[in-house]
Order: C-alpha cells, then sequence, then structure tokens
C-alpha cells in the first residue's frame, strides 16, 4: 500500500520539479535578453497608452509583453491594433491562449522573437519596461525604424538623450516623439 502510494507521487513530484525547472529558466532567459519579467500593474499599463494618446488608428508594439495586459488593454480600451514581442515561451504561449479567449485574433497578435530583431516599423506607439542598458541599445534601432511622429512610452527608465515630451513621475513613465525632437 505504501509502495503504491509512494509510486503514484513520482509522476507527480517530476511534474513539479519540471514546472520549476521551465519558470526558472524562463526567468534567466528573459533576464538575459534584457527584459526580466516584471509585469505592469493594469493602471500603469492604462496610463502608459492614454500618455501616449493612443487612437483607434494606432498600432501599439509593446516590447517585452510579457503577460499581454498591455495588448488587450491597447485593443479593448482604445481601440488601437496592438503587437506583442515576447521571447519567453511561457509567456507567448499565456498571452497567446489569451487573445483567443478574449477573442481578438483581429486585433492583437504576439510575436516570439528577439525584439532587435523585428521590424519595429508598422508602429505608431512603442511601449517598453526595460532594462537601463537595454533601454540605451535600442535607441538607435527606434530612431531608424519608427516614422516620425510615432511616440515611445518607457516605464522606470528614460531613452537618454531624447527629450521627453511628456512625464509622470509617480508611475515612472516617460513619453517620447519621434521625429527631429530626438537626438540621433
Amino acid at each position: 500500500m505504501l509502495i503504491d502510494t509512494f509510486m503514484t507521487l513520482i509522476p507527480i513530484g517530476c511534474l513539479v520539479l519540471l514546472i520549476c525547472v521551465v519558470g526558472i529558466i524562463s526567468i534567466l532567459w528573459t533576464d538575459l535578453k534584457g527584459a526580466p519579467y516584471v509585469a505592469t500593474p493594469r493602471q500603469t499599463a492604462h496610463r502608459m497608452l492614454e500618455m501616449a494618446e493612443v487612437e483607434p488608428e494606432d498600432v501599439v508594439y509593446d516590447l517585452g509583453s510579457g503577460d499581454g495586459r498591455v495588448l488587450w488593454l491597447a485593443a479593448q480600451e482604445f481601440g488601437a491594433r496592438a503587437v506583442g514581442i515576447e521571447i519567453d515561451p511561457i509567456r507567448y504561449a499565456w498571452t497567446k491562449m489569451m487573445i483567443h479567449f478574449k477573442g481578438l485574433q483581429e486585433q492583437v497578435e504576439v510575436i516570439r522573437e528577439d525584439f532587435f530583431r523585428v521590424d519595429l516599423r508598422a508602429a505608431s506607439v512603442v511601449t517598453a519596461y526595460l532594462l537601463r542598458d537595454t533601454n540605451r541599445k535600442l535607441m538607435d534601432k527606434l530612431a531608424r525604424e519608427l516614422h516620425p511622429g510615432a511616440r515611445v512610452v518607457s516605464r522606470k527608465y528614460i531613452f537618454p538623450d531624447w527629450n521627453l515630451i511628456a512625464e509622470d513621475p509617480v508611475e515612472e513613465l516617460y513619453v517620447y516623439l519621434v521625429g527631429k525632437n530626438i537626438k540621433k
């Protein structure tokens, strides 16, 4: 009887161990890529989109889109099209599932890729909650690929040498307008 109970618990223990290992790898992988997962509270994500003055004609790209909350807020509350770029396979799968669950397949998509390898030219708004060094590395790509008039909203960390057009010091949000005010 005791052996039977023990033998039944082995697969459960292996599954728990596997989930833990995958979770740790997921956290370390995104951290190494410059975008560790830290969920942005819903009200902060909403404020980011509000500060960028997102309209239904906008295409919002969220770099390191995590669980996808910026994407569905952009679609559901602002009427915009949204594209998430997420390198973590677990968060990517979660976001894909939620897009279908929420019925947003026509407005929202998520790409499993390193955002440095994705063409951002279609974006009129870019949101990012990345590390300071990642923002620095991203500056040339954004300046090169985004059209004049595109807005970039960063949470927590600034884009050095770019001129702010709006700031929320309480939420630590910074908005930039691509064009002549961005120093290249």
